[in-house]
Formats: structure tokens, C-alpha cells, sequence
């Protein structure tokens, strides 16, 4: 079993989903949701926000108890900010660049 995705922006959701349609990176951004949660017991929830970063997300796991695992971006990284340089808009860094989304810890 996997953990439960809780969507808290669901519009915001929706219209990454659209860019990423409108990019072909749909299947990549799909695969990144289902790695938020494939590797938790269905005793686990996460919890996915909209984050200031253009395109990107926060979230948050949790069990039953309320307890907290672990936080993290699941940042789009692109042209914008340079593949992740650490710099302006996402302030997130990538060993290598790269176009498309990344779980950040």
C-alpha cells in the first residue's frame, strides 16, 4: 500500500497539470506525485500545498498520529532559474540542470 495524497490547491494543481500538458511533461510531473508517496506505508498521508515558486509545490508527510516525516518542494526547475542554480525564483539547487519538476528535501 502507499500513502494518501492530499491535495490542499487543487486549482493550482490543475493548471500546472496544463503547462505541463502544454510542454510534454506531463508523464514526469505524474511520475514525481506518485514518488511523494510510493515509498510510505498507507499508514501515511501527504500533505501537497502550492509553494511560492513558480509552477511548484510544497509538502509535507504525516502519519496517523499527527507525527511529521519529512518536508520538501516539489520544485519545477527550467530556463527561469537557470536549472536550478540556486537563485532566483525557486532558491533551489540541482547537482546537474535540468528542465522539469524535482522533490526537494
Amino acid at each position: 500500500m502507499t500513502a494518501i495524497l492530499i491535495v490542499k490547491c487543487p486549482e493550482h494543481l490543475e493548471a500546472v497539470r496544463a503547462f505541463a500538458d502544454s510542454t510534454g511533461q506531463r508523464a514526469q510531473f505524474e511520475q514525481c506525485l506518485i514518488d511523494l508517496t510510493a515509498n510510505l506505508s498507507d499508514l501515511w498521508m501527504v500533505d501537497l500545498f502550492s509553494d511560492f515558486a513558480p509552477l511548484s509545490f510544497f509538502w509535507s508527510q504525516y502519519n496517523l498520529a499527527g507525527q511529521r516525516g519529512l518536508s520538501g518542494g516539489l520544485i519545477y526547475h527550467g530556463q527561469h532559474d537557470g536549472g536550478g542554480n540556486g537563485g532566483a525564483p525557486t532558491f533551489s539547487v540541482n547537482l546537474m540542470p535540468m528542465s522539469g519538476w524535482a522533490i526537494h528535501t
